[in-house]
């Protein structure tokens, strides 16, 4: 998989992720089942502090951490910006937009330079039709890491 600048969009800027980078959201899938979801996902790159998704923003993709940290925050009552979780390699973000379709309640800041794989829900339905088994796999996955970063969560109110 290569990645490019959104600056220059002819420069390679990432040699081949291996697989075992997509890890732990994709952590039971074959390396052909994996080169089968790279057809329907774009590849990504983000500087550090530009934004990825905005709170209010309709955005119905599912991102996953390849390389880099990102930074989720939302608005306190009282207006200020509250830091929520950092995210890493194989970390998920925007699980409730993609499945939902609402608009975002976060926003998500890239920490550094960071690589993205981006699933749209469009893209989805379209892997779905053409490897449903895949697809239903993938949601599994996505059900898994939502229900651990959900008790991550509770365990730490």
């Amino acid at each position: 998989m290569k990645f490019f600048s959104y600056s220059d969009p002819d420069q390679q800027v990432t040699a081949i992720v291996p697989p075992e980078s997509l890890r732990p959201l994709l952590r039971e899938f074959s390396d052909d089942e994996l080169d089968s979801l790279h057809a329907f996902v774009a590849e990504l790159r983000f500087a550090a502090g530009r934004p990825i998704v905005a709170r209010g923003e309709r955005n119905t993709t599912l991102f996953i951490v390849v390389s880099g940290s990102v930074r989720m925050t939302c608005s306190a009552a009282d207006g200020s910006e509250r830091e929520l979780d950092r995210l890493s390699d194989g970390e998920v973000f925007g699980i409730s937009s993609f499945l939902d379709g609402e608009a975002s309640p976060i926003t998500v800041t890239a920490l550094e330079t960071t690589e993205l794989l981006a699933l749209r829900r469009a893209s989805f339905a379209q892997l779905a039709a053409w490897k449903p088994v895949l697809a239903i796999a993938l949601l599994e996955d996505l059900a898994v890491y939502a229900s651990r970063r959900l008790r991550r969560l509770d365990i730490a109110c």
